[in-house]
């Protein structure tokens, strides 16, 4: 597995009554970046959630902070879930559109 994309990963949290966000953290990191599979995607359609893409990287760099969304190739994503990934060191994040 090739860690051969830049992504970064941010923590936004709401204003107080004024409806938007502001960014409290964000970190640079390289990850792997793959189309998620149509169980994947059914499977969260069912649970009433979206999957755009799936996201393979060191699980130390995403735990450190409690990051609520990613950006990739100038698109802002909701991270929708987490999971196991292949190796205990990594993690896979599920991202949807959007913020």
């Amino acid at each position: 597995m090739t860690f051969d994309k830049k992504i970064r990963l941010i923590k936004l949290k709401r204003q107080n009554g004024s409806g938007g966000y502001t960014e409290e953290a964000s970190r640079t990191i390289w990850a792997n970046v793959r189309d998620i599979g149509v169980t994947v995607k059914y499977s969260a359609v069912a649970a009433g959630r979206e999957a755009e893409i799936q996201v393979i990287c060191h699980r130390a760099e995403y735990n450190s902070d409690n990051f609520t969304h990613a950006e990739y190739d100038g698109m802002t994503y909701r991270i929708e879930s987490t999971g196991a990934a292949d190796t205990i060191r990594h993690i896979k994040l599920i991202l949807a559109k959007g913020g």
